[in-house]
Parts: structure tokens; C-alpha cells; sequence
């Protein structure tokens, strides 16, 4: 009896310790939104806080570098508490908490962090961090450049940059091209997924990619969304 008993007591430790780790490793790159709840959000975003936070408006953007620098390895409690005890700017805490904890959805969404199947709750917001800019990004979608070549079917990035989270899927706009364009080229490879030719002349291109990071084993991917040649060759 004492045997078991001892057992039961491991056991349930073993779980108790398990879940303390899962929950403190959590972070807003895995999934911990629903895309419902962020369209909710970005109701009460447009109707309470866009006007401020905006290009040009009287409040920070809360979207790119300024979330990460502000948030970086806080937790979603933080931001939680952050935008009740400050926002609407002149009527701070007078949204209902779920309509707070959709706006923090609606932050994620804008900035690149994928929805999941489970609504974020307020219950769960002290358990989730942000990441740093050491966090993962694992099934992030990013933007990466390198130079494009073919063995067979399979299709790289090779000497590319270190994957750089975005929020646009689409293919880079001429502005952007331009800047990519003159971003010294890395030591990274990418193996290219959804890609099953590309136009004429750009094997050996510079190219820049954008898709979600993925791994098999010791490979990187990246499972392309959109694609742009730019103007430089890569060196041979």
C-alpha cells in the first residue's frame, strides 16, 4: 500500500512539474487565438483605438518593431494590463475584460502571430509570453532573401538572411524590393515548399521569399507564399 501510494505521489508530481513547463513555455507564436476572436478585436480596435494608433496619430503604432521592443518577453497579462489601464485615452478601463482580451488578439494578428483553435483567454494570458527577439519562429510567417537554385525538383534559398517575421504574405512591393536588394546576403539555406518551377532566368537571382518556417529534422523550409526576383545576381 505504501508502495502505491508512493507511485500516485510521483505520478502526480511528474504531471503537476510537466504542466508548470508547458504552461511557462507557451508563447504567441503557437496558435493561442482564434481568428473570430481577433475580427472581434479589430471591431473594437477600429471603433476605440485606430484613430490614435495609427501612422500619424497621437499614440504609437502597436504593430512591427514598436510591439516587439515594448513587449519582448513580457506576458500577455502585460499587454492585457497595458492597453485596459491605458486605452480608449480618455476613458481607460471602461471596455468589458473579454472586449480587452479580443484587442490583444486583434495585436497579435497585426503582428504576425498565427490564430489557432482555442479562444485566448483571460485565464491563460499570465501563462503566454511574447517572444524576444531569441524567440521561436517556428510556423512564423517570415520574409527571407537569398540567392534561388534547383537540384531535381526541390527548390533552395541558399546563402539567405536569417528569417525576419511579416505580416504580409504577398510578394515584396517595389519599396521594399528596393531595401531587400541592398541587405548583404547570409549563411542560412531554405529548402522552398509549394514551389514547383519559377520564370526564366531566375535561377541564381537574388531572390526574396516570403512563407511560414517550418523544420524536418535538421532542414529548414519554408512553405512559400509569394516570391519576387530582385535586381542583384547572387555571387558565384
Amino acid at each position: 500500500m505504501r508502495v502505491r501510494r508512493t507511485l500516485l505521489l510521483l505520478a502526480f508530481l511528474l504531471c503537476s512539474v510537466s504542466h508548470f513547463v508547458s504552461a511557462q513555455d507557451k508563447t504567441a507564436d503557437q496558435g493561442v487565438y482564434t481568428n473570430a476572436q481577433a475580427i472581434r478585436g479589430a471591431a473594437v480596435w477600429d471603433a476605440h483605438c485606430a484613430s490614435c494608433h495609427r501612422e500619424g496619430g497621437n499614440a504609437p503604432v502597436l504593430a512591427g518593431e514598436r510591439f516587439t521592443k515594448s513587449f519582448a518577453d513580457a506576458t500577455l497579462l502585460s499587454v492585457f494590463t497595458t492597453i485596459q489601464t491605458t486605452m480608449p485615452r480618455n476613458a481607460p478601463n471602461t471596455l468589458t475584460e473579454p472586449e480587452y482580451v479580443d484587442v490583444v488578439a486583434q495585436l497579435l494578428k497585426l503582428n504576425g502571430y498565427p490564430d489557432g483553435m482555442t479562444e485566448l483567454s483571460i485565464a491563460r494570458l499570465g501563462d503566454i509570453k511574447v517572444p524576444g527577439q531569441g524567440g521561436s519562429l517556428d510556423f512564423t510567417l517570415v520574409h527571407v532573401v537569398g540567392c534561388l537554385a534547383q537540384t531535381g525538383r526541390v527548390w533552395t534559398l541558399g546563402k539567405a538572411t536569417d528569417p525576419v517575421r511579416t505580416r504580409a504574405p504577398e510578394a515584396a512591393t517595389d519599396a521594399e524590393a528596393a531595401e531587400l536588394d541592398r541587405t548583404p546576403l547570409g549563411t542560412r539555406s531554405f529548402r522552398l515548399q509549394q514551389v514547383y518551377g519559377a520564370p526564366a532566368g531566375w535561377t541564381g537571382q537574388r531572390v526574396a521569399a516570403k512563407g511560414f518556417l517550418t523544420r524536418s529534422g535538421a532542414e529548414e523550409r519554408v512553405n512559400v507564399t509569394s516570391m519576387r526576383a530582385l535586381s542583384s545576381t547572387c555571387p558565384n
